[in-house]
């Protein structure tokens, strides 16, 4: 009777837990790989958020002068560090790529920044008790051109980040690309 007993009872073999312990820990690494992932593209979208917002308000500043009277104005970063904004003609190098609908001339980030038409912009990060945040820089760039008619001006800006850090995580071994933004100023 004791032998008929042993073979009703049912239940998990040693080899049976090892798989189903395997299979669990590959989905839990998995996972947590998809983890690190998302939290990389996060830090990426803040920092293009960071410099969208940035270009435009730099943009801004720049479409509001007239273009007959090019008058500097300036920006205050969080740090309290004020950057002049020169509005005449003039600005970064630019560099001519095919392909892209809007124009074919962008700030060229390799070549040297122009007196007057380069800033390095601190943005300072926002945090609550227990999260300091890492404050990100960026270099932002721009130019402004003769436009398609005699009365306006085709002004470029571009922002790209610089900071190394980001989310804890170092960030120089994700390729950023610069945000440039293009706008005619004038009638």
């Amino acid at each position: 009777m004791k032998s008929r007993r042993r073979r009703a009872q049912q239940g998990f073999t040693l080899i049976e837990l090892l798989v189903a312990m395997i299979i669990l820990t590959v989905g839990m690494l998995g996972g947590a790989a998809i983890i690190a992932v998302a939290i990389a593209s996060n830090a990426n979208s803040r920092m293009d958020t960071g410099a969208v917002a940035l270009a435009q308000s730099t943009m801004d500043r720049i479409l509001v002068i007239s273009e007959s009277n090019p008058l500097p104005t300036d920006m205050t970063d969080c740090k309290g560090n004020v950057h002049a904004i020169s509005t005449a003609i003039g600005g970064a190098a630019t560099t001519n790529i095919a392909g892209i609908g809007t124009g074919t001339q962008v700030i060229d980030f390799t070549q040297a920044a122009a007196g007057g038409y380069q800033m390095t912009y601190t943005l300072c990060a926002q945090g609550g008790a227990g999260y300091l945040g890492v404050d990100q820089v960026y270099d932002v760039r721009w130019n402004v051109s003769q436009g398609p008619t005699q009365n306006t001006q085709l002004v470029l800006v571009a922002a790209k980040n610089v900071t190394e850090q980001g989310n804890g995580l170092s960030q120089t071994k994700y390729f950023s690309i610069p945000i440039t933004l293009r706008a005619l100023r004038g009638n």
